[in-house]
């Protein structure tokens, strides 16, 4: 416990400004900022680029039995995207997958 106030926090080099990464959502651009405080999704974007470039996602749908026979139904890309997503969010339940709707950059 006493350790982490005696460690050094590293600052970001001022080489680094933003990068592009390419997720299933399309290109984001991530800069870092910092006098802002941590957030606990600020990896996430890595992780979407890694399911991209290895192409285990769009696997993962393809191999899906999900069918919706609606025409009004969700795309099953869709669905699945938005369960993996909750799940990195820590989400136990349904009912806390509505919480993403009120997030304005994790979806």
């Amino acid at each position: 416990m006493g350790d982490d106030e005696n460690r050094s926090q590293k600052a970001i080099p001022a080489a680094v400004k933003a990068m592009v990464v390419d997720t299933l959502g399309g290109r984001v651009q991530v800069s870092w900022d910092p006098e802002s405080a941590a957030t606990p999704f600020g990896q996430l974007v890595f992780f979407a680029e890694f399911l991209e470039v290895s192409g285990l996602f769009d696997a993962w749908v393809e191999e899906c039995p999900l069918i919706y026979n609606s025409p009004n139904a969700p795309k099953k890309r869709d669905v699945l995207g938005t369960w993996n997503l909750s799940i990195l969010a820590g989400h136990r339940r349904y009912a806390h997958v509505t919480a993403l709707r009120s997030d304005g950059v994790s979806p």
